[in-house]
């Protein structure tokens, strides 16, 4: 009896395992089961390309505010400035300028330059090197309402608040062609405009050139530059 009831376990245990064992084989096997590790990886590497990128940007908006760049002789000409909106007061006394008067950004940091070579508009040079010689040329930029339009001031004291300018430290003046536009920009935006041969462009005989554009509320001011000899 005793080795009956044993065959008839070991017989019920075999049934038992056979029964089981498709649902075994259609688990995966640890070598076969998709590995999630690497999109997991890829997701974390994303994520700190993404941090350490917003990481710069805020650390570049603390050193230069916006900015506005572009390639000359080789190297970076650069201009800093500040958030400045059209609903500031700000804004508003610079549309009350009269003529000889200089904008004043009493709330920002001075707009400044930073230029790898002497500058030419319309052969006024505003020169490099004006704290060193082998330094590039940095000023703060001002504009200022003239009797017969605008024109913009190169001021040597460039690490400034926009309420500190000294009129004795101003060097260059160059002019600035002003118009207004149909569309208003929100905050004060300077550009470089690169005017291929031919172009049809603003300001006149700008073609060939650089152009500096500085857009404020429906201001718009143009002045066309290169590299001096």
């Amino acid at each position: 009896m005793r080795t009956t009831t044993t065959i008839s376990a070991l017989a019920l245990l075999a049934a038992l395992l056979l029964t089981s064992a498709p649902i075994a084989a259609q688990e995966p096997s640890p070598s076969s089961r998709p590995d999630s590790a690497p999109a997991t990886a890829q997701t974390a590497d994303s994520d700190a390309e993404a941090t350490a990128a917003a990481r710069r940007e805020r650390f570049r908006r603390l050193r230069y505010g916006n900015l506005a760049e572009l390639e000359l002789v080789g190297k970076q000409l650069r201009i800093s400035y500040p958030d400045l909106a059209t609903d500031s007061g700000d804004y508003r006394a610079f549309e009350a300028l009269e003529p000889g008067q200089v904008a004043a950004w009493t709330s920002a940091r001075a707009v400044k330059l930073l230029t790898p070579a002497s500058l030419s508009f319309g052969g006024v040079v505003v020169p490099y090197g004006n704290v060193s010689p082998d330094y590039p040329g940095v000023y703060s930029l001002w504009p200022k309402r003239t009797a017969g339009g605008w024109s913009l001031v190169f001021n040597g004291d460039a690490d400034i608040w926009g309420s500190q300018r000294d009129a004795a430290a101003d060097a260059v003046e160059v002019p600035l062609e002003h118009s207004t536009t149909d569309e208003p920009t929100e905050k004060l935006t300077i550009e470089f405009l690169d005017v291929g041969p031919g172009a049809k462009a603003l300001p006149k005989e700008a073609a060939g050139k650089k152009v500096l554009r500085i857009a404020w509320g429906d201001h718009q001011f143009l002045a066309a530059f290169e590299a001096a000899p």
